[in-house]
């Protein structure tokens, strides 16, 4: 009997190479079946489940974490057009970093999809989501293929800053000046150290890919990356809210300085074209999913309408 090498099942299941990304009903609920069929989490005490995600790897999770924990128990998968988007993209020998890796989903799902000839950075500094991040790690057995960085990324190698998670949505934590401004009965704050990512991948000849998605610290993680950016301009998945930043404009610029494109990821796991103008002008306060990278491609989708 031939067995299936399991990343080929999941590009089959997402359709990856069929996907024509419509919008989220023909994404999203084409793939919820076989997600809820499959997810069977089981309670183990303390606070953690452990579930099946994309039918196949396995993730711990804390039953308290209503953003993201209940979610991928009841479905078994998460923001299923970016996870279409990576399976897209993302190849065996590739070098990736994951910034705000959180429970470990993309972790594992990239650790996946480089296989052993590849390698992964996950970066998370709430070190109680980063015990079961590695967990995940540890079981799905890419532990010889990831390196997990327990420290938040920015602009400054090796300060301490102060992480605030709010209770329940540990995603949504964030780096604050002073643990003066969260009320303890919003969330839990952390003293982490902070590492820039051009010292953490120092070892690696070559980083393909980088997710970043730091809560409004991208501006210092981009700034403690800028060497791994000129040399190699990897494809870089990249939050963007621009009520967030000082200067949103001038981030932007800095950006494009270095990439000669940028899209956003649509719920159809499709990359777009649009401007600068509209990123920071439309829908304001809002998240961007933004992709750049310097290749130029034919199957590139029409810009937004101004």
């Amino acid at each position: 009997m031939c067995l299936r090498h399991p990343i080929a099942v999941l590009r089959s299941r997402l359709g990856v190479a069929s996907c024509s990304g419509s919008g989220t009903s023909s994404v999203t609920c084409r793939h919820s079946t076989w997600g809820r069929a499959l997810a069977n989490p089981v309670y183990l005490g303390d606070r953690t489940a452990l579930c099946r995600i994309l039918g196949y790897y396995k993730l711990y999770v804390d039953t308290a974490d209503t953003g993201f924990g209940s979610h991928v128990l009841l479905e078994g998968y998460w923001e299923m057009w970016l996870t279409i988007f990576f399976a897209r993209h993302l190849q065996p020998g590739m070098t990736v970093i994951d910034v705000g890796a959180n429970f470990g989903y993309y972790s594992v799902l990239f650790g996946a999809l480089v296989e052993d000839s590849g390698h992964v950075y996950a970066v998370e500094p709430n070190p109680a989501v980063a015990s079961r991040l590695r967990r995940s790690i540890d079981l799905n057995g890419f532990a010889s293929r990831t390196t997990i960085v327990e420290a938040a990324a920015g602009a400054v190698h090796g300060a301490e800053v102060t992480l605030y998670a709010p209770h329940g949505e540990p995603k949504n934590g964030t780096v604050v000046s002073s643990p003066d401004m969260i009320s303890p009965g919003l969330g839990t704050t952390y003293n982490v150290p902070q590492v820039r990512l051009d010292e953490v991948a120092s070892r690696s000849p070559r980083v393909d890919f980088v997710k970043i998605d730091a809560e409004g610290a991208e501006e210092g993680v981009i700034a403690g990356m800028r060497g791994i950016l000129e040399r190699d301009r990897p494809g870089l998945i990249l939050e963007f809210n621009a009520a967030r930043y000082r200067d949103s404009d001038a981030f932007l610029d800095e950006l494009q300085a270095i990439y000669s494109r940028m899209r956003y990821i649509d719920y159809g796991g499709n990359a777009v074209s649009i401007t600068a103008s509209q990123v920071v002008n439309e829908r304001r306060g809002e998240d961007w999913l933004l992709y750049f990278d310097p290749l130029s491609s034919s199957a590139e989708t029409k810009a937004l309408p101004e």
